[in-house]
Order: C-alpha cells, then structure tokens, then sequence
C-alpha cells in the first residue's frame, strides 16, 4: 500500500492538448505583489471525512486573514485516483490546480508532459518566502525541521516537486504473547525477513489440521 501523502504545485499556465504538452515555464518572480489579487486551486481528499474537511476549511480561513490577496478554492474528492485523472484530464483544457495532495508516482506521471509540474528547488530556499521565510506572516518549518526521509520522497528526477505536510502513519503492532509462545522473541530492529519467518511458523498446521 502507498503511505506517502504529498503536496505539489502544478502550473497554472497550461497550454496545447494532453499530447502535445508544449507549455510556459514558471518563473520566479522578483516579488510578491501584495497590490493584486491571486486566486489559488487546492485539490484534496476526504469529502466523507468531515473532521479533516474542518482541518482544511480552517486553514484556508486562517492563511486568507493573513494574506488577503489571496483566496483559495478548494475541491474535494472521495480519493486520490479521482485527482490523478482529473489532473491528467485537465492538462489539455487549462484547469489544472496549483496545489493538490497526491502520490509520487502520480507526479511522476504528471512529469511526462513538459513544464506541467513546477519544480519546488528554488521556491523552498527563498530568503523571504521559502521555508522558514524571513516575510511570511505565519510559523513556517524549516527544512531541517522536516523529516529527512518524508522529504527525499517528494525527490523526481533530483528535482524536489513535493512536500510532505500531510502523510499517512505507518505502524507495526505484534501480539507479544503469540511471539513468545512460537519461541521467538521480538527483536529491537524487527525486519521483513522475522516477520516472514514467525509468520510462517504461526501459520502451520498439525497432523490434524489444526493451528
């Protein structure tokens, strides 16, 4: 199963159909132009998940207050496939989001088109709006602060293309008891081969066909 949930910027200026793909190069601006008005696309999962919808609608108030110039409008999906084909779909027709959380590999997809996915390299070290930003009006992490790993995932063709702010927790838990009773004890680094092995063992059956 994939657990990775990233965050990805995909260009606002799209144009030609999905084979053609000849499309403008993002730039970085010289400045944020607080005089204008930005309107920002942000595709999500859980429309069935109202607590983490809450989550959303909260945050997208809290970040408006602070930079009224810019509105965010968000479109929710029932889950992630459902954002791939319409990011897919909508490369030809222009419409594709400026943010949306997906998967790697579905970024990599995106990727096969030219220009249809900003790359994250310099938007992340810039001094006032990057991470950990000297101008942003909010408490932003630094790069240091976020988990090397998580990061390295969000890592294309040695361009970074996406940030790990929402990611799925991966757990292991062992019933103890059951272990110790097949004779084994749980290591401290516990690796697919044990678990392979006491899984296998847990699984056979006696002469009788019982457990």
């Amino acid at each position: 199963m994939r657990k990775l949930l990233v965050l990805l910027l995909v260009c606002l200026f799209l144009t030609g159909c999905h084979g053609s793909r000849s499309r403008e190069m993002f730039v970085m601006p010289d400045r944020f132009d607080d005089s204008r008005t930005y309107n920002i696309t942000f595709w999500a999962k859980n429309d069935t998940n109202k607590n983490q919808t809450a989550v959303y609608k909260q945050a997208i108030e809290d970040f408006e207050k602070l930079y009224p110039n810019i509105k965010v409008h968000m479109k929710l999906y029932t889950d992630y496939g459902k954002i791939y084909n319409d990011v897919i779909t909508n490369i030809g027709t222009n419409t594709t989001p400026n943010v949306a959380i997906t998967y790697p590999d579905h970024i990599a997809a995106y990727l096969e088109g030219q220009n249809t996915v900003v790359s994250l390299d310099e938007l992340m070290v810039d001094e006032e709006y990057g991470l950990n930003g000297s101008a942003l009006k909010f408490d932003s992490p630094s790069k240091d602060e976020i988990v090397p790993a998580f990061l390295e995932e969000g890592i294309i063709q040695n361009h970074q293309y996406a940030l790990p702010y929402m990611r799925s927790t991966e757990a292991l838990y062992i019933n103890k008891d059951l272990v110790e009773k097949l004779g084994y004890s749980i290591p401290d680094v516990i690796t697919w081969d044990w678990i392979w092995e006491v899984s296998e063992v847990a699984t056979k059956k006696n002469a009788d066909g019982r457990m």
